[in-house]
């Protein structure tokens, strides 16, 4: 019985299950092992900032296998390890994974690798930290990251680079710079991000559309992306610009894909201060400025009572729109000017900014004469000459006739040195015809004056009548009709206020019409000079020197006492009767002038 034992024991077969058993012994013991093991590799420890790191990470897990995953792998998910420290140093700009299956003895097992193109954020030394997935852990890995771009092997050229220039190596205060950003690259762009200028202290705008072209450079050819902007620093001392980064991939010519990264060196540019000579209130740095005015009459010919539109327009090379200050013009009191809103403009190409600031005003003439209109002037810094300059609309002269139906001027008659009356001539009957015809048209305008006060005298009986008609329909309320306009305008103008926005400037006026029936307002400073408070106008004053004093942007703008001043001017017109606020039939000069006759 032993003996038959033994020759079992020796038999073949025994010693076949034997090393089944370990087979399967080793690989379920490796597979145990192999689960709680996360295994990290790179293909380099030292590289430059510009360029990528490819990591491979491998785990196991295991899963079920039934005919239902057989059939199913394509939608297969699998779990990815924790790599979220990993971002604190790298940016990751791809990353795929593949897996194997593996059954022994019914237990299955998925075999994991996942592939990362990593991108350091900085220069120095770098760490992999430690990689977490299910139970297994990783061991970290340092990574050194040299600073600047890899140099190309000898003969060959980089596969992509950025540069950036700048048209000026020094500029004033809000003078406009434009920078050129330009990618190189070589092969088939799949995926691309280039960076944008940015900066606290300036505005930046894009200029143009993105050009593409083809250019040799360094004796290989690469395709060019250029990009242009206009910078407007606003404080004086360093604009600063920091390096344009561009991450992306290509195809190259043998198909294999290739991750590009490159950072630009950064730009310095001397930013100057406005100059101590400068004469002007609002600082205008440009390389063109020009005045000019149309007239609605070339003539330059308006009857009295008529009126006539007065259009000046301020256009500038270098400047956006924003920056072009209100035109000041000053009228004589022969005439009313009503001014509509300034239309701005500005229009961005790949060369330069260019901006207008248009204003027209209806000129209403009061009486005959010829009048002076004052020159306008507008200082403003030649930028490509770096003097000072003034754009000038000299003054000009403004004819106002006689309306129609209006009396001639009748010059009085001569005299001797004694004091002692002419003596009639040859000429006294034209005299007399003329005089006689005063007389009619004085008689004429006396009956025109009566019909006119007795009409206006019907229209106040009929209004008043209505009135009290309505105040016994409605039980003796007045139900005051509401103008829809006035608080929406007050509206528009304490928001202006409050922002310190040239805009208030234009809609004081505008509202203070609407508010005040029967008043006409040029300006602001008419609406100032209306209410007789102190307090507004030193406000309003306030405003204007935040708006153009050179040191404005030294202090912050405080609009809170205009507003509460408006919100005061506001009450008191409510407090006005109706019978005050009726509007006068004639301007009050054309009143004054009557009432002298």
């Amino acid at each position: 019985m032993v003996r038959h034992a033994r020759q079992w024991a020796r038999s073949p077969l025994i010693s076949l299950f034997r090393q089944i058993a370990l087979i399967v012994g080793l690989v379920l013991t490796t597979n145990a092992l192999a689960a709680e093991q996360l295994d990290v590799q790179v293909d380099r420890t030292t590289l430059h900032e510009n360029q990528t790191l490819t990591m491979t990470v491998t785990g196991q897990m295991p899963f079920t296998m039934d005919l239902d995953t057989l059939f199913n792998l394509n939608d297969l998910q699998l779990p990815e390890p924790e790599i979220k420290a990993l971002q604190q140093d790298f940016e990751i700009v791809g990353n795929h994974q593949k897996y194997s299956l593996n059954s022994v003895n019914g237990d299955a097992t998925a075999t994991i690798t996942w592939t990362y193109q990593l991108v350091p954020k900085k220069a120095g030394t770098l760490t992999v930290p430690s990689l977490n997935f299910r139970d297994a852990q990783s061991s970290p890995l340092t990574i050194t990251v040299r600073p600047g771009a890899a140099p190309p092997p000898d003969g060959t050229a980089p596969p992509a680079f950025v540069e950036v220039t700048a048209d000026k190596s020094d500029v004033y205060v809000q003078e406009q710079l434009i920078l050129t950003v330009q990618l190189y690259y070589q092969g088939n762009l799949i995926r691309g991000d280039l960076a944008q200028p940015e900066q606290d202290d300036a505005i930046i705008e894009t200029m143009g559309e993105q050009k593409e072209y083809s250019r040799i450079h360094s004796n290989a050819n690469y395709h060019v992306v250029e990009r242009k902007y206009v910078i407007y620093p606003q404080t004086a001392g360093t604009l600063h610009i920091k390096g344009i980064a561009f991450n992306g991939q290509a195809r190259g010519p043998d198909g294999r894909l290739n991750f590009l990264r490159d950072t630009s060196a950064p730009l310095d540019i001397p930013v100057k201060d406005i100059p101590a000579s400068f004469t002007g209130k609002t600082w205008l740095p440009a390389s063109s400025l020009e005045l000019n005015e149309t007239w609605s009459d070339p003539g330059r010919s308006i009857a009295a009572g008529k009126s006539i539109t007065r259009t000046v327009e301020l256009s500038a090379l270098g400047l956006l729109g924003s920056a072009l200050p209100p035109l000041e013009m000053q009228y004589p009191d022969a005439v009313r000017s009503y001014p509509d809103s300034p239309e701005l403009d500005s229009s961005v190409d790949s060369r330069t900014v260019t901006s207008s600031r248009t204003q027209s005003t209806a000129l209403v003439a009061v009486s005959p004469g010829k009048i002076t209109l004052p020159e306008t002037r507008v200082p403003w810094w030649d930028t490509v000459n770096d003097q000072e300059r003034v754009a000038v609309i000299p003054e000009q002269t403004l004819t106002i006739t006689p309306g129609k139906g209006a009396p001639a001027a009748v010059p009085p008659a001569k005299s001797d040195q004694a004091g002692t009356p002419a003596p009639p001539s040859s000429g006294n009957k034209v005299e007399q015809t003329t005089t006689a015809n005063n007389v009619e048209s004085a008689n004429l305008w006396l009956w025109i004056s009566l019909i006119l006060a007795t009409g206006w005298a019907l229209t106040v009986l009929f209004w008043w009548l209505n009135r009290k008609h309505k105040q016994s329909a409605d039980g003796g309320t007045e139900r005051p009709v509401q103008n829809n306009s006035e608080p929406t305008l007050f509206k528009k103008l304490t928001s202006a206020v409050e922002a310190g926005s040239d805009e208030a400037l234009t809609l004081m006026p505008q509202w203070a019409a609407a508010r005040f029936d029967g008043h006409r307002f040029r300006s602001a400073g008419d609406v100032a000079r209306f209410s007789g408070d102190n307090e507004l106008e030193a406000a309003l004053n306030k405003l204007q020197r935040h708006l153009y004093a050179r040191d404005a942007a030294a202090s912050p703008w405080d609009g809170s006492g205009l507003k509460e001043k408006l919100n005061a001017l506001r009450e008191q017109a409510q407090t006005t009767t109706e019978d005050e606020s009726l509007a006068p039939l004639y301007p009050q000069a054309l009143h004054s002038a009557s009432g002298s006759r």
